[in-house]
């Protein structure tokens, strides 16, 4: 079955999680989200040329500062540009980059944002290329640096997770209290009273 959140478009961009995130580029196309700004990154190779892409999203946990790196041994050169915006159509970049500083446990050509300011509940898209459009599988591994937010069951629909008060509006749901959980299905018709 076709996965509706395969991260081939920005609309379709996949959740990303703090740690490590596998990506696979071989069998994209181009989002048609066009090319990025390079003057943001300018000196460090990203030179997007159209490439095929995949899209992950970030809701912040709390304020602080992001790092993004494309470091793994087994990749291929990537690129990647960093936005901001609570819809596709409303994005704004923010950070790119080609070339990370060598690094003898990385690949040797893979990207790399750092200290990047972020606001609790604000969506962060990552869009990952490569140099000269090129393509291949990869880690992007995300480190959030701050103090999170109290989290509680948030219901998304029927669905249940557990988020910060930010989080959980960002993605449209109901939140249900700081220390609240999802504990006896807490989202189902029946627990909401229908």
């Amino acid at each position: 079955p076709c996965d509706p959140n395969n991260g081939s478009t920005c609309s379709t961009a996949t959740w990303a999680a703090e740690g490590g995130n596998a990506f696979d580029t071989s069998d994209s196309t181009d989002s048609g989200f066009g090319n990025p700004d390079g003057s943001q990154c300018d000196g460090t190779f990203l030179d997007w040329d159209n490439s095929p892409d995949f899209w992950f999203k970030w809701s912040a946990p709390g304020s602080g500062t992001l790092d993004l790196t494309t470091c793994d041994p087994s990749s291929y050169d990537t690129s990647m540009v960093l936005y901001e915006g609570l819809t596709c159509e409303t994005l704004v970049q923010i950070a790119c980059n080609g070339d990370g500083p060598n690094n003898g446990s990385c690949q040797s050509y893979y990207s790399l944002i750092e200290e990047i300011p972020v606001t609790s509940g604000q969506t962060y898209w990552v869009r990952l290329g490569g140099w000269q459009a090129a393509t291949g599988t990869g880690t992007m591994t995300l480190t959030f640096n701050g103090t999170s937010d109290p989290t509680g069951g948030c219901c998304i629909g029927l669905a249940c997770a557990v988020l910060t008060d930010a989080q959980c509006t960002a993605m449209g749901g109901s939140y249900l209290g700081d220390g609240s959980d999802c504990t006896n299905d807490p989202c189902s018709l029946e627990a909401m009273g229908y």
